[in-house]
């Protein structure tokens, strides 16, 4: 019975999701219809074209949307707002060549947004463009006061995407994003590690998996990483020590959480990995 409604419950939560989701579609259907009430009213309001295209660019209709910014223009509106809309709907629509002009009217009149800065650099770096995408997606994340992680990160990988082994600026970034986002900012953490790991620099990957365990309510998880981690670079005894740690952390659990699926699984890949290390040592 708990397990029907566990599952009940998960159900529920989809259904939820899911009504929202269509929900919001629908409430912009019915705006889009309603626009276009007022469209056949007065077929020579650029505004009202622009208005319905941002609801079809909303709704995901970007064919319709990108047809309504160009009657919106056609009929006068030269708006800067104008030209971001168009290039995103072109960006969305993979229109990559159509959107890198769009972007470059708004530039032309307003070089100081920084959102047309990172659509800009995003168009960019579609198109292979990296060198020109750095110069405006640095100037997005240097002004912009509210960057969020992914910001961050997505700048980062421009570098890669330019050098697969550039690991040191990329790194470099997601430092800068710490002490502008804070510290204990999980993503960047977690990006941090998937950097230095596939850099090669194990000492600083073991730190990083040390920072991880520090800050952890629940450290068996990280303790199994740190000692996967510990085995796949040959130091296997260090790999052991945090094997038993991992054992430690979970043995500390109360048996509502010793008993779950999750850690019973942790629990064979712990001693999966012990083995391994028995039958090399």
């Amino acid at each position: 019975m708990k397990r029907f409604n566990n599952y009940r419950k998960v159900l529920y939560g989809i259904f939820l999701i899911t009504a929202s989701f269509l929900h919001a579609h629908g409430s912009l259907t019915k705006r889009i219809e309603e626009k276009t009430v007022e469209i056949k009213k007065e077929p020579k309001n650029s505004k009202l074209y622009f208005d319905r295209g941002y609801l079809y660019e909303q709704h995901e209709e970007f064919n319709k949307a990108i047809k309504d910014y160009l009657s919106s223009e056609k009929l006068g509106n030269s708006n800067t707002l104008l030209h971001y809309r168009k290039a995103q709907a072109y960006y969305q629509n993979n229109q990559l060549n159509k959107a890198l002009i769009s972007s470059n009217f708004h530039l032309e009149k307003d070089s100081v947004d920084v959102k047309i800065n990172k659509l800009h650099a995003q168009i960019l770096v579609q198109l292979k463009k990296y060198n020109r995408a750095l110069k405006y997606y640095g100037y997005f994340i240097k002004n912009t006061i509210d960057i969020t992680p992914d910001d961050v990160i997505e700048y980062s990988e421009i570098y890669l995407a330019m050098d697969s082994s550039n690991y040191p600026q990329a790194l470099e970034i997601l430092e800068f994003g710490l002490k502008k986002l804070g510290e204990n900012t999980f993503s960047l953490q977690l990006q941090k590690l998937e950097y230095l790991e596939a850099a090669h620099k194990i000492d600083e990957a073991i730190e990083q998996y040390n920072y991880f365990i520090l800050s952890a309510y629940r450290k068996e998880f990280w303790y199994y990483k740190k000692a996967k981690y510990l085995s796949d670079n040959k130091r296997e005894v260090d790999s052991k020590i945090a094997i038993q740690q991992a054992k430690s952390a979970i043995a500390l659990l109360n048996d509502k959480f010793r008993t779950t699926l999750a850690i019973k699984k942790l629990q064979n890949e712990i001693n999966s990995l012990e083995e391994q290390l028995f039958i090399r040592s």
